[in-house]
């Protein structure tokens, strides 16, 4: 949770994180990979301190991010199986709400990234393009949501607190699922045509090497 004064400059983090990762993230894999450590570091710590606390906010945001960046930038060797898992997550959870309606069960979502982790690192030439290219694309419309939500009396934010809204559809809003398969196409079909496949092997390898 964090106050609503962060709300909008979150959301700009948020889209431009997703932005970069979506469209040029097999390129900067590690320091994407670092980047949302840091972010999904801090927002967990957010959820440990009250809102109202503004310096223990500051605070937990600032070591829950550092601590976040950390083990995903040590964790590198073992990135493209945590982008598969994230995006067998990620996936399953926004088909299965498209579909269903409703929140797919723990055991699923499991399933999915263990699922998705297998196979990233099975056929890791292409997913790191197609993980970072959705997952992006999902924290690109989760900052755009925080330009789009109200509160009663028509001002942006919540009365005390905004919480963003990470999986699709978003509350009452269905073309954010949409919005995110699109964007999540059109990214994977640029760095694809940046020739990104060619760098792990096959013809080419050597040169770019």
């Amino acid at each position: 949770m964090l106050p609503g004064t962060y709300q909008i400059p979150t959301g700009v983090v948020l889209m431009l994180v997703g932005l970069v990762a979506c469209f040029a993230g097999y390129r900067f894999f590690r320091a994407v990979l670092t980047v949302y450590g840091f972010v999904l570091g801090a927002l967990f710590a957010s959820t440990l301190v009250h809102p109202a606390g503004t310096a223990a906010l500051l605070v937990a945001l600032g070591v829950g991010g550092l601590l976040g960046a950390a083990i995903l930038w040590f964790g590198y060797f073992v990135g493209v199986a945590l982008a598969g898992g994230a995006f067998g997550a990620v996936a399953v959870h926004a088909g299965w709400l498209a579909w269903k309606g409703s929140e797919p069960g723990v055991l699923i979502v499991a399933f999915a990234a263990v699922a998705g982790a297998a196979i990233a690192v099975t056929l890791q030439k292409h997913f790191v393009i197609l993980a970072t290219a959705f997952v992006g694309a999902e924290t690109a419309i989760a900052g755009l949501m925080s330009f789009l939500e109200r509160r009663g009396d028509g001002r942006l934010g919540f009365d005390d607190v905004w919480v963003g809204h990470l999986g699709f559809p978003a509350p009452g809003r269905r073309w954010t699922f949409f919005g995110w398969l699109a964007l999540g196409i059109v990214g994977a079909f640029i760095q694809f045509r940046a020739g990104a496949p060619r760098r792990f092997g096959g013809r080419g390898a050597k040169k770019a090497d």
